[in-house]
């Protein structure tokens, strides 16, 4: 893997922090008014330190995590990542043994306090937005994607920090943002894939209020916790009644359940998946009982799918530097093959697709960011849950945040596919071999559009949303005139007003198809809007450029939407032709 700072070679991602994220909206709601540097200053409490007073102060502590982040994935992760994907992971009798490389990774992150960059303050973690977890994300998922699933499992202590009660958050969150113990979820089974609300693993309740469990789950990344850490498995079992309403959410500890085997992978050699069997497993309910798929499993899967829309990035970036440096270093007709034409073309094409790609992401993170934000400010302020769903704001960046995310999740999995498959053709015979680090890439993308949700099944989730939003009038509809009010260059506007008006034209076509051709090709409707938006995104971006006069960034903006351009009304097209020709008799 390419060593290096992460950071300092990434001009599009110093652009999307530096001058694309909101910051100014996001970081006053996240913080709730900066409350705890008010409590800071109230009490002196040392947990409440780091915390900022001001979006300034946030922006100096976010970039100061940044830099860290950047070199330690740039250098001490991506100098261990092939290493560590050869020595793989070992089982036998209940136990995983991890590479030894990994585990001093995981203590030098640990040891810098950083490991638990989303969870509150009070529990030792840094209370980082969506956004800024989005870049740390990013920066350790192109370093080594297993590494970053590590990180990211210790993460999910921020699902018990929302929905667990004071004693559960208690106990267990400072032993997840120390690195002490690792996070795990626990929903699938082997015969119950993303058919949750039939599962069948139990819970039954004891009298002392604990639950015990019975079943086995399958495909479970980090239940066998991380080298001589525990982890706390966050599982979704049957407590009460059929289907969805009779399933609650658990923690239980990895000491009292039995890690039957881990699966054998193509790539993510050194994330442990696991078979795992409950046997009068000890579990604490967390939140309501009932609740456990409705509201927290499904909270907690949202949060990992925009998880895997990152990590797609992150993953992408790196094919793309290999295939660059490759290129750059290639003989072949007397010059550089980075020079022949077509593979000049690939280049381009790929890191316009990838600029698309991360301001896809780091804009649907704001948009959750917002949601998230003005959700806790209302709840901070004592209005019910009921009423804070009706609230204004609320309701506008729920809607948007329940498109963005199942879109994010299926553009930039199959986006990132495509640039590993294209990235490792740059190699050519050289690219199949295990001699260069594509290989790695090439076999770690393909989970991508697989796990948290398969592509199909990341259509399905945003098809109603798609359909119901491009018309006017909608939340969706105003939320693409915000951005359009940006784009003032007359050549980029007139593009995107174009395909807009095909889009919303296609939309009745569609409606109009039996309802067995409509599921059948929701793909090419979602497509439709991916690539408009994204196309939008990345003509803001040049406005944005522009209108700072940012002249090396007004370049690579302009070069990448104009290659963008291509790629987006060539599938724009292909999907409008597809719905056309289907409702044709």
């Amino acid at each position: 893997m390419i060593q290096r700072n992460y950071l300092e070679d990434n001009a599009d991602l110093r652009f999307n922090i530096d001058h694309f994220i909101h910051w100014n909206e996001i970081v006053p709601v996240r913080e709730k008014g900066f409350k705890d540097a008010k409590t800071y200053a109230e009490k002196n409490d040392p947990a409440y330190e780091m915390a900022p007073a001001t979006v300034e102060d946030a922006m100096d502590l976010y970039q100061s995590v940044f830099e860290q982040f950047a070199e330690i994935a740039g250098k001490e992760v991506a100098g261990a990542a092939i290493s560590m994907d050869k020595t793989g992971l070992k089982y036998s009798n209940g136990k995983v043994t991890f590479p030894p490389e990994l585990m001093k990774l995981v203590d030098l992150i640990a040891q810098t306090g950083m490991i638990g960059y989303a969870v509150d303050r009070k529990y030792g973690g840094l209370a980082f937005p969506f956004a800024a977890q989005s870049v740390i994300q990013e920066l350790l998922s192109r370093a080594d994607t297993t590494f970053s699933i590590v990180i990211g499992c210790f993460n999910l202590a921020e699902v018990v920090n929302r929905f667990g009660d004071e004693e559960m958050k208690a106990k267990y969150l400072p032993r997840m943002t120390s690195g002490e113990m690792i996070g795990a979820m626990a929903l699938t089974e082997p015969d119950y894939g993303s058919d949750l609300p039939h599962i069948r693993t139990s819970a039954r309740k004891n009298e002392d209020g604990t639950f015990t469990i019975e079943g086995t789950k399958r495909f479970i990344t980090h239940g066998c916790g991380v080298g001589d850490r525990p982890a706390a498995i966050l599982t979704l079992a049957r407590s009460t009644g059929q289907g969805a309403k009779g399933l609650s959410f658990f923690l239980v500890e990895s000491n009292d359940i039995w890690v039957d085997r881990i699966e054998e992978k193509i790539g993510l050699h050194t994330s442990p998946t696991c078979e795992i069997v409950y046997d009068n497993s000890k579990a604490y309910l967390i939140g309501e009982e009932g609740k456990g798929l409705v509201k927290y499993a499904m909270d907690m899967m949202n949060g990992a799918r925009l998880g895997i829309a990152i990590q797609s990035v992150g993953l992408a970036t790196a094919a793309l530097e290999e295939a660059k440096k490759y290129a750059s270093e290639r003989e072949q007709f007397g010059k550089k093959i980075q020079e022949i034409m077509p593979v000049a073309r690939s280049l381009d094409d790929m890191d316009a697709t990838l600029q698309a790609m991360r301001a896809l992401t780091y804009r649907t993170s704001e948009i959750v960011d917002l949601l998230e934000g003005n959700s806790a400010l209302l709840e901070e302020h004592g209005v019910d849950e009921k009423a804070i769903r009706k609230d204004e704001k609320v309701a506008k960046w729920d809607k948007l945040a329940r498109i963005m995310t199942p879109v994010s999740k299926y553009f930039c999995s199959e986006k990132a596919n495509l640039i590993a498959y294209d990235s490792l053709s740059i190699f050519g015979g050289s690219g199949y071999t295990e001699e260069y680090s594509i290989a790695k890439l090439y076999r770690d993308a393909r989970i991508t559009t697989i796990y948290e949700g398969t592509s199909n099944l990341q259509v399905v989730a945003a098809i109603g949303g798609v359909t119901e939003g491009c018309r006017e009038g909608s939340v969706l509809d105003a939320y693409l005139n915000e951005i359009m009010v940006t784009v003032t260059e007359d050549s980029y506007k007139s593009i995107l007003e174009k395909y807009r008006k095909k889009l919303y034209a296609t939309v009745p076509v569609y409606k109009e198809l039996d309802k067995d051709v409509k599921e059948a090709y929701a793909k090419e409707m979602v497509d439709f809007f991916a690539h408009l938006y994204t196309l939008m995104l990345l003509a803001e971006q040049y406005q944005i450029a522009k209108s700072k006069n940012l002249a090396d960034f007004v370049s690579m903006k302009e070069k990448a939407f104009q290659t963008y351009k291509i790629t987006a009304i060539r599938e724009m097209e292909s999907a409008k032709k597809t719905l056309e020709l289907l409702a044709t008799p």
